[in-house]
């Protein structure tokens, strides 16, 4: 159900929020006109500055004249990335949202003789079912033939008495086994971030083989709208699994020290200097999803 809200700070806006069953958010922003023209003479000064005009010095034409040079969408765009910082993040506050995606903004209306309304889409962080995971990890340990067509490694043969698969292969088996027992209903702006992820990567992976990503469709036989169906199927999967090993070291109790992040950074022969925190938040996550994958593979 949708909730306006009054935004309490800076930009004196409202916003209303609205949630999807599969757990995006969509806040209406409402920018009072007052504020829009505030942003928009900071807007013109800044442009302004960048006009090289004859008969004036650099920084110093008059803004009439200025204005009549400024092309209306670079006006806009200047407006907007003054204006919608402080109105996201007041509406943020006043929902008491704690997203995890930088938003994507859509423009509702902008019309300077009046109030303009924006769409900011985002998500939280989606809640996740990991059920009895110590029964079904410790249900790996069973072979079966379907073990053979999953896992090529183990085709052929059942493991004997005495013998184990291969961490690889135990390793594979609990993270299917994760992923088949995990429930989390998971943002189509989440999946849509991962895919776009995935596609920059595939884009970069061409470019160094020389090749377009048109090429590699054609090579391949598939379209951009079926590659995008897989993407997504891989997406759905990888952010459930990122999710469950979250879920379940915290019910593990497992949990990542600053030491321990250090001593990672510096086995990888990095600056201690020019690694960010928003960096070392990172390589903590992977450092505590790896500990839990570790004490399930002491279950199977």
């Amino acid at each position: 159900m949708a909730a306006k809200t009054k935004s309490p700070t800076r930009s004196s806006g409202s916003s209303v929020l609205a949630r999807e069953d599969d757990g995006t958010i969509q806040l209406t922003l409402t920018i009072p006109n007052s504020q829009v023209q505030i942003k928009k003479e900071e807007a013109l000064k800044a442009l302004s500055e960048k006009i090289d005009l004859p008969g004036f010095r650099k920084g110093k034409v008059p803004k009439d004249i200025a204005e009549k040079r400024i092309d209306k969408q670079d006006l806009y765009n200047e407006m907007l990335s003054r204006l919608l910082p402080d109105v996201y993040a007041d509406a943020v506050e006043a929902n008491k949202l704690r997203p995890i995606l930088a938003p994507r903004f859509e423009i509702v209306s902008i019309d300077e003789e009046n109030d303009w309304t924006v769409r900011a889409i985002t998500c939280e962080l989606p809640e996740v079912e990991v059920g009895d995971y110590k029964k079904y990890v410790a249900g790996t340990k069973i072979w079966t033939p379907q073990d053979a067509k999953k896992n090529p490694s183990t085709s052929g043969h059942a493991p004997t008495a005495g013998q184990e698969d291969s961490r690889e292969v135990r390793e594979q088996k609990i993270l299917e086994s994760i992923i088949a027992n995990s429930k989390a209903t998971i943002s189509k702006a989440l999946i849509e971030e991962e895919i776009n992820h995935k596609l920059s990567r595939l884009v970069d992976q061409t470019q160094k083989l020389g090749l377009s990503v048109e090429q590699y469709l054609s090579s391949t036989g598939k379209t951009i709208e079926s590659l995008k169906l897989e993407l997504a199927e891989q997406a759905q999967e990888a952010i459930t699994l990122e999710l469950a090993l979250n879920q379940i070291a915290n019910e593990e109790g497992i949990s990542v020290t600053d030491e321990d992040v250090t001593k990672t950074i510096g086995a990888a022969d990095k600056d201690q200097q020019q690694v960010t925190d928003q960096q070392r938040a990172m390589i903590s996550g992977v450092l505590k999803r790896r500990k839990a994958l570790d004490r399930l593979m002491s279950l199977a």
